[in-house]
């Protein structure tokens, strides 16, 4: 359960601030925040459940380093497809954006591996017993 309210609080904290820059930047900072912020939370939130359906064991540990780093590299196309989008073709204030983006992706990104290690060891645990 404790993994699930982390992820909850960086969500919460992810709206707080982007109602926060509402009141103080005006509506074009805030969707500039919502919009750095919105795919690095998507994208995890996505990893994060098809990593859980894929059940990691010991005998697969090869299959889940392959999977987290196809993810890592999608992740990282993603967003840089997502950044040429917004900077070139939506206009928003870059600097709030690029903040935002960074810090969603950075601690998503941390959250992220933390969960996937923690299931890996959990994982592992249970079937270490095993004959």
């Amino acid at each position: 359960m404790r993994p699930l309210i982390a992820g909850a609080s960086l969500g919460v904290l992810f709206f707080i601030s982007s109602g926060l820059v509402w009141f103080t930047a005006g509506s074009a900072g805030a969707a500039a925040v919502f919009a750095g912020g919105i795919l690095p939370i998507t994208i995890s939130i996505c990893s994060l459940f098809i990593f859980s359906i894929l059940k990691p064991d010991t005998g697969g540990h090869k299959k889940y380093q392959r999977f987290i780093l196809a993810n890592f590299l999608v992740k990282v196309v993603l967003i840089g497809l997502w950044t040429a989008l917004v900077l070139l073709a939506i206009h928003l204030p870059r600097e709030p954006f690029i903040a935002s983006l960074l810090i969603n992706f950075f601690a998503w990104h941390v959250y992220e591996a933390y969960r996937y290690q923690q299931q890996f060891k959990t994982a592992q645990h249970s079937t270490a017993g095993m004959p």
